[in-house]
Formats: structure tokens, sequence, C-alpha cells
């Protein structure tokens, strides 16, 4: 991740805000190492399966330290870049876009014989996030946006993906349906014009590398649309509820912005299902 200014020196450390993300917005810090952040009601069950994931050989996921003096959540810092507006043009490479998709399904594959704590919490935090026909069985990453992605800028691949919060059990195509949402992108991503990117051709790159047949590149649209539908009503919801990273999103034109995106996959629709 890239870092900012320092926000002061603890016990632990020099301690430096890191960019990217939105619920969390400037509470995510690193301290040598490794990287402090909020935790919440579902941290322990998101580290039960962080665990489960590096065991199975997937070291793209930070490794859980436990929690420090002031109650936050420790992990292993994770060297690279993280896309965030204005975007660059390195976040937008084919190349990269394919690894992201690849790095995304082995996850998928490493999560299929993962068995919970019998009381686990999963994605507390996340207000009206999971739109109908998301619920599932595999336990996915569910918001592999831009910023939650962690590059090798110069080698065009993934060193991580991060945040974990939103993880859950869902139909493998809603978490493809949001890396879909923010990779191909649908859409411009926070009102910016990207208008060289061919779009049509990603979103085939992405139903590629997850084999994707006719049907389930409908499927994945309709949930990509729902995802947005129920993440403007979200968003507005967290917002007026006092979160600074969604009230500025809602600033910025955020829910005009997520209507042109749900018109464009409706306006796109046969283009991305027949391309191969």
């Amino acid at each position: 991740m890239e870092d900012t200014e320092p926000t002061g020196a603890g016990p632990s450390g020099r301690e430096i805000v890191l960019h990217g993300g939105r619920a969390n917005a400037g509470n995510v810090v690193r301290i040598g190492d490794e990287v402090a952040r909020p935790a919440h009601p579902q941290t322990p069950f998101v580290e039960h399966f962080l665990h489960h994931l590096r065991a199975k050989g997937l070291e793209i996921v930070p490794e859980p330290l436990g929690t420090d003096e002031r109650a936050r959540q420790r992990l292993s810092f994770i060297e690279g870049a993280a896309p965030t507006s204005p975007y660059p043009e390195w976040a937008f490479d084919h190349e990269l876009l394919i690894d992201v998709a690849t790095q995304q399904r082995r996850l998928h594959i490493a999560a299929r014989d993962y068995v919970p704590p019998r009381d686990a919490r999963w994605a507390v935090t996340a207000g009206d996030y999971f739109p109908p026909g998301s619920a599932g069985a595999l336990f996915c990453h569910n918001d592999l946006c831009m910023s939650n992605v962690i590059v090798d800028v110069d080698r065009r691949r993934v060193c991580g993906f991060v945040d974990f919060d939103y993880v859950a059990p869902v139909d493998r195509r809603f978490d493809i349906a949001v890396l879909a949402r923010h990779w191909v992108p649908f859409g411009d991503p926070d009102g910016a014009e990207l208008t060289e990117i061919d779009r049509v051709p990603r979103f085939a790159a992405i139903a590629e590398v997850h084999e994707l047949d006719h049907d389930t590149r409908h499927a994945v649209l309709d949930l990509s649309i729902d995802f947005l539908e129920h993440a403007r009503r979200n968003v507005r919801s967290l917002a007026d509820g006092g979160n600074e990273g969604f009230r500025r999103m809602i600033e910025a034109g955020y829910e005009s912005t997520n209507l042109a995106t749900v018109q464009w996959v409706h306006d796109h629709r046969r283009e991305m299902v027949d391309r191969t």
C-alpha cells in the first residue's frame, strides 16, 4: 500500500496512515512490517478464514498477528501499491486484470473446504450490502475493489488481497460480479472519465478465467446490477449514519455515477455475454 504522513508514534513505533478503502478510511496504519486496523465483531472469524487460506498456500492474503494494546487487529504488511482515485494508467493493464481474476479463482478453490467456527458471525459491519440471489456456500472476499488489491506495479501482478471485513458465504458468481464491477470497470469509477478503456473484452477476460458459460455470464451481470442497486442504498445509509468515507462518496456524486453505471451494464449486456 502507499503511505501518507505519519499519524504519530506510539509504543509500537511510527504509524503511517495507508490510503485506500472507505469504511475504515484514515484508521488503517502501517507500523513497521505490520498493519493495524479497527477490529469488528467479525474480526476473529475473518482471521480464522485467513489462517485457512494461508495454510492452503494462498500467501497473497495477510497473516493475522492478533490484537494490540489498543484492541486493533494486527496483520502482516504487504508491500506494493493499491490503486486509488485518481486511478493510474497501470491499474487498467490487461495482464493485471487477468492476474486479479486468476488470484480470485485461486481463493475460491482454496476456500472450498473451509469449515467455519460454529459461532461465526460474518460481515457484521456490511449493512445492506448483499443483494437477493447472492447467498451461497462458498466463503469469498466479496469486496475486491481496486483499493483492496495490492499490486507490484513493475510486474503488473497481484501482491495481495486485503480488507476481508465482508467475508461471508455467497454464490461465487456474486464475488465475480463485484470484481467485474470495479475492474472492468462498469461505468467510470468515482466520476473519472476512462474513455480509452475497452470494457467489453475486459469482462470477457474475467469470464474466461472463471470459465463462465453463456448463462453464468448473464447471472453475473444480473448480480452486478443487483449489487449496484443495493450499494446505492447502502452507501446513502452509511453516510447518513455518520461514516465519513461514505459521506465523501455521496458528496462526490456517487449516486448519479451509480445510476449511470447500472445503465451502462444494461446497454452493453449482450456484447459482454457474447464476446469470446
